[in-house]
């Protein structure tokens, strides 16, 4: 019987356990589904994050197209409408939506002016001047 060993020398792994030792494939092939859930994970991550910047930019598009039709309501001749602007603009510029004090600053210089000419023109009633709860008027609807 001829040895695969030379004689004298151990062998250093039984031929018994080189059966049933697992192939490299076979462990990639056990860790597949776990790369699946990780692809899954980072593609729902990634889809997350552009649906949320998506809605944002949504939301601050039509946030400058309500302040471009506020600006050109608050400049009109008609003094309703002029008011209504005028509210509109004063309301957009507490919102979230504006990015830096800049665009802030912008709309300030835009509003003060004719909110001072309303005032002035005796609209103020109109634009709310803070004194809601005076005798003799209704009160308006609840606001959030």
């Amino acid at each position: 019987m001829t040895a695969l060993f030379p004689v004298g020398l151990p062998a250093l792994v039984p031929s018994a356990d080189l059966a049933s030792a697992p192939q490299w494939w076979e462990i990639v092939a056990a860790l597949a589904p776990v790369g699946t859930l990780a692809a899954a994970l980072v593609a729902a991550v990634v889809g997350l994050g552009t649906i949320r910047q998506r809605s944002y930019s949504d939301r601050r598009a039509e946030f400058w197209r309500r302040t471009e039709w506020a600006l050109e309501a608050s400049t009109s001749q008609d003094p309703q409408l002029a008011a209504m602007g005028t509210m509109v603009l004063a309301s957009l510029a507490k919102s979230d939506l504006i990015a830096s004090d800049e665009e802030l600053q912008l709309l300030d210089a835009v509003w003060i002016d004719p909110i001072a000419e309303a005032e002035e023109a005796g609209l103020d009633e109109e634009l709310g001047d803070g004194d809601e709860d005076r005798a003799g008027d209704e009160p308006g609807p609840e606001r959030p």
